[in-house]
Parts: C-alpha cells; sequence; structure tokens
C-alpha cells in the first residue's frame, strides 16, 4: 500500500469502492466522478467518509448475515490508507467518520475486525478500549 494525500482521497474512494459513486452523487447532487475531483471545492472528506462509505455502505453489510467479504475488504484497505496518510485531517476523519461508525446501535462491530488490516485494527482496538467495550472475542492487537 501506498500513501494517500488529501487531495487523492475522493478519487481513491471512487475507485476502490465504486458502490459509493450513488451515495457520493447523491450526497453532492452531481455525477460521482465529478463532486471527487481534486479541484472540486464542495468535497468534504468528513461529509464523504460518513456519508458515502461509513453509514451507506459498511454499517448495513455488517449487518448483513453473510456480509460481502471482498466489499468489506477493501472499505478497510481505504480506511488503512487514510489512517497511514501523513494527512492529520485524513486520519481523523477514518477515525471520526468510519471506525466511530462501528459503535453505532445495532451494529455487529465485531464482524469488521476480520477485514481490517493492522493499523485500522490497533486504532479501532484503541477506540474500544478508550471507550470501555470489550473487545471481540478473539481480537488482540
Amino acid at each position: 500500500m501506498t500513501e494517500i494525500s488529501r487531495e487523492y482521497a475522493p478519487a481513491l474512494l471512487l475507485e476502490m469502492i465504486p458502490e459509493a459513486a450513488e451515495h457520493i452523487a447523491e450526497l453532492y447532487e452531481m455525477p460521482a466522478e465529478e463532486a471527487v475531483k481534486t479541484e472540486h471545492p464542495t468535497v468534504d472528506t468528513f461529509d464523504l467518509l460518513g456519508d458515502a462509505l461509513a453509514r451507506p455502505i459498511i454499517v448495513p453489510e455488517l449487518r448483513e448475515q453473510t456480509p460481502d467479504a471482498d466489499l468489506l475488504r477493501r472499505c478497510f484497505d481505504y480506511t488503512e490508507l487514510l489512517l497511514a496518510s501523513p494527512s492529520l485531517l485524513l486520519r481523523e476523519a477514518a477515525y471520526f467518520q468510519i471506525l466511530e461508525a462501528l459503535l453505532g446501535e445495532n451494529v455487529p462491530y465485531a464482524k469488521a475486525f476480520p477485514y481490517m488490516r493492522s493499523r485500522t485494527r490497533q486504532r479501532a482496538l484503541r477506540m474500544l478500549d478508550g471507550y470501555g467495550i470489550d473487545r471481540p472475542e478473539g481480537v488482540d492487537s
């Protein structure tokens, strides 16, 4: 995996998770390909990750009896890139909009751990510890 820049993050989201296209288009009221262009001034990273990835894709997929493993793997690969970014904004957006979304009511957050890479897993475990929430059974650092 390579480092991701703040400017390229929206386009990479669409590239890695094309399932987000309809949510991006709805959020920005324009075609997703247009909204994620680096020069587009209205794309907010926090809104993008929360409203086009975490809430409409990751959370519902985790609620499925049999989640789409490929989709969740791609979502958490993207999250890993964000958490490894030199950009504090991207790291914070990933934490607050993606990882904290796992703590929502009726979200089986334990189902997310098999799809997480090491940085994401470590950050998620620190989040659970910080909130005093039990770690999923069998999940260690």
